[in-house]
């Protein structure tokens, strides 16, 4: 199954890069709040950013994985774990849980392996390649 990842590479590109999170860890994306949807580049960084499952912290560049052998289950168990290790609680994204892994099932799966990408509100874009290599 194709993955979203926290990396640190092409960070820089950007003057509103940043990254907190520990290359290699699975990411999701919150809910856009309405400052940065009108600015993704504001002070609010969750327009422009993927937040770490295990960290909590965002980056704004995501790595395309293809991890073999992982499942949607899996997938659904380890967000799920993430908001009760932040003592969050499934409702606090707008979204079911089971929604949020959809999309980001989706969203790993219009990019390549190995495609580095970038938020921008409700899109995300190619920023690269890493090949195989990462």
């Amino acid at each position: 199954m194709r993955v979203l990842v926290a990396t640190s590479a092409t960070q820089g590109t950007r003057a509103s890069d940043a990254t907190g999170c520990v290359d290699g860890e699975l990411v999701w994306l919150r809910d856009v709040c309405p400052v940065s949807r009108r600015r993704p580049d504001g002070p609010c960084p969750c327009g422009r950013s993927f937040a770490g499952m295990s960290s909590n912290n965002d980056t704004t560049t995501a790595l395309v994985r293809e991890i073999v052998g992982f499942t949607r289950t899996e997938y659904e168990a380890a967000l799920v774990g993430s908001f009760e290790a932040q003592q969050w609680c499934p409702c606090c994204t707008s979204r079911p849980v089971a929604d949020v892994i959809d999309e980001l099932i989706a969203l790993a799966g219009v990019f390549p392996a190995w495609a580095v990408i970038e938020r921008r509100v409700d899109k995300l874009n190619l920023r690269g390649s890493l090949g195989s290599e990462a």
